[in-house]
Protein backbone atom coordinates (compact mmCIF):
# COMPACT_ATOMS: atom_id res chain seq x y z
CA UNK A 1 0.00 0.00 0.00
CA UNK A 2 1.44 3.27 -0.40
CA UNK A 3 0.57 6.53 1.09
CA UNK A 4 1.59 10.37 1.04
CA UNK A 5 2.03 12.45 3.58
CA UNK A 6 0.94 16.25 4.03
CA UNK A 7 3.39 18.05 5.09
CA UNK A 8 1.54 18.75 8.83
CA UNK A 9 1.84 15.39 9.37
CA UNK A 10 5.23 15.22 8.68
CA UNK A 11 6.00 18.27 11.17
CA UNK A 12 3.99 16.67 13.84
CA UNK A 13 5.48 13.37 13.53
CA UNK A 14 8.88 14.99 13.71
CA UNK A 15 8.28 17.64 16.52
CA UNK A 16 5.59 15.85 19.06
CA UNK A 17 7.13 12.58 19.19
CA UNK A 18 3.51 11.14 21.36
CA UNK A 19 1.69 12.45 18.45
CA UNK A 20 -1.29 10.62 16.26
CA UNK A 21 1.11 11.64 13.25
CA UNK A 22 4.05 9.71 15.15
CA UNK A 23 2.15 6.94 15.66
CA UNK A 24 0.83 6.71 11.77
CA UNK A 25 4.69 7.20 10.14
CA UNK A 26 5.50 4.14 12.55
CA UNK A 27 3.73 2.52 9.81
CA UNK A 28 6.28 3.22 7.26
CA UNK A 29 9.02 2.07 9.84
CA UNK A 30 7.13 -1.79 9.90
CA UNK A 31 6.96 -1.47 6.49
CA UNK A 32 3.21 -1.66 6.56
CA UNK A 33 2.99 0.91 3.97
CA UNK A 34 5.18 3.07 1.19
CA UNK A 35 5.27 6.30 1.36
CA UNK A 36 5.96 8.90 -2.26
CA UNK A 37 7.41 11.58 -2.36
CA UNK A 38 9.60 13.41 -5.06
CA UNK A 39 11.79 17.17 -4.92
CA UNK A 40 9.10 19.15 -4.20
CA UNK A 41 7.11 17.47 -1.36
CA UNK A 42 10.64 17.04 0.05
CA UNK A 43 11.83 20.77 -0.61
CA UNK A 44 8.25 21.57 1.45
CA UNK A 45 8.94 19.52 4.08
CA UNK A 46 13.05 20.74 4.84
CA UNK A 47 11.07 24.45 4.75
CA UNK A 48 8.31 24.03 7.15
CA UNK A 49 10.48 21.54 9.63
CA UNK A 50 12.93 24.50 9.56
CA UNK A 51 10.78 27.25 10.25
CA UNK A 52 9.09 25.60 12.61
CA UNK A 53 12.61 24.54 14.30
CA UNK A 54 13.47 28.05 14.31
CA UNK A 55 10.96 28.88 16.07
CA UNK A 56 9.97 26.51 18.67
CA UNK A 57 12.62 24.53 18.33
CA UNK A 58 16.02 25.48 18.04
CA UNK A 59 17.40 22.29 19.91
CA UNK A 60 16.10 19.84 17.55
CA UNK A 61 18.02 18.38 14.20
CA UNK A 62 15.01 17.15 11.67
CA UNK A 63 17.46 16.74 8.94
CA UNK A 64 17.70 13.05 10.37
CA UNK A 65 14.39 12.30 10.47
CA UNK A 66 13.70 13.84 6.96
CA UNK A 67 16.60 11.67 5.20
CA UNK A 68 15.10 8.79 6.60
CA UNK A 69 11.68 9.61 5.14
CA UNK A 70 13.48 10.05 1.49
CA UNK A 71 15.22 6.68 1.97
CA UNK A 72 12.47 4.67 2.68
CA UNK A 73 10.30 6.42 0.16
CA UNK A 74 9.11 5.50 -3.17
CA UNK A 75 9.82 8.84 -6.03
CA UNK A 76 6.52 10.09 -8.35
CA UNK A 77 6.48 13.02 -9.85
CA UNK A 78 3.45 15.04 -9.69
CA UNK A 79 0.46 14.16 -12.51
CA UNK A 80 -0.93 17.14 -14.32
CA UNK A 81 -4.29 17.79 -12.97
CA UNK A 82 -7.16 19.58 -14.86
CA UNK A 83 -8.24 21.65 -12.27
CA UNK A 84 -7.52 23.25 -8.76
CA UNK A 85 -8.55 20.83 -6.19
CA UNK A 86 -7.89 22.57 -2.66
CA UNK A 87 -8.95 25.93 -1.43
CA UNK A 88 -4.48 26.07 -0.97
CA UNK A 89 -3.29 25.93 -4.32
CA UNK A 90 0.31 24.27 -1.48
CA UNK A 91 -1.84 21.47 -1.27
CA UNK A 92 -2.48 20.66 -5.20
CA UNK A 93 1.23 19.24 -4.71
CA UNK A 94 0.26 16.42 -2.61
CA UNK A 95 -2.72 15.43 -4.21
CA UNK A 96 -0.98 15.75 -7.80
CA UNK A 97 1.35 13.13 -5.85
CA UNK A 98 -0.48 10.56 -4.47
CA UNK A 99 -2.67 10.67 -8.29
CA UNK A 100 0.57 10.00 -9.97
CA UNK A 101 1.76 7.04 -7.42
CA UNK A 102 -1.94 5.57 -7.37
CA UNK A 103 -1.69 6.47 -3.20
CA UNK A 104 -4.28 4.90 -1.40
CA UNK A 105 -4.56 7.08 1.32
CA UNK A 106 -3.31 10.75 2.03
CA UNK A 107 -2.64 11.68 5.18
CA UNK A 108 -2.86 15.36 6.50
CA UNK A 109 -5.01 17.20 9.19
CA UNK A 110 -5.33 20.39 6.67
CA UNK A 111 -8.71 21.84 6.89
CA UNK A 112 -8.52 22.66 3.45
CA UNK A 113 -8.40 19.05 2.29
CA UNK A 114 -10.37 17.97 4.98
CA UNK A 115 -13.32 20.17 4.16
CA UNK A 116 -13.48 17.27 0.96
CA UNK A 117 -15.25 15.09 3.93
CA UNK A 118 -14.56 12.06 6.10
CA UNK A 119 -10.82 10.43 5.92
CA UNK A 120 -12.89 7.52 4.12
CA UNK A 121 -13.29 10.30 1.26
CA UNK A 122 -9.37 10.38 1.11
CA UNK A 123 -8.98 6.82 -0.51
CA UNK A 124 -8.05 7.84 -4.08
Amino acid sequence: MTVVFDTNAVVEAIFWPHSTARRALTGLAKRRFRTVINSSVMEEYAAITAHIRRRLFPGTQPSGALAWIAAKSIHAEPALLGSKLSRDPDDNLFVATAVAARAKYLVTQDRDLLCWGSPTAWRL
